[in-house]
């Protein structure tokens, strides 16, 4: 014979689901548009730290070289 807990809690208990309003689809895409948009302009930071650091590094070695 099998016994059951029916003190657990199962997820399908009640068969309802939680349907987010309008405003709540809103702020959650706006939030998705800004870090993603935050995601490519630290991406384009460390292009621009990059070049930075050759260009200042060659601008170093030819003063060296003339010198």
């Amino acid at each position: 014979m099998t016994t059951y807990d029916l003190t657990k809690k199962t997820h399908a208990s009640t068969g309802t689901q939680v349907i987010p309003s309008k405003e709540e689809i809103r702020v959650k895409n706006l939030e998705d548009k800004v870090n993603s948009q935050s995601d490519k302009l630290n991406h384009i930071v460390e292009l621009l730290n990059e070049l930075s650091e050759k260009k200042s590094t060659s601008w170093n070695n030819s003063r060296i070289q003339i010198w």
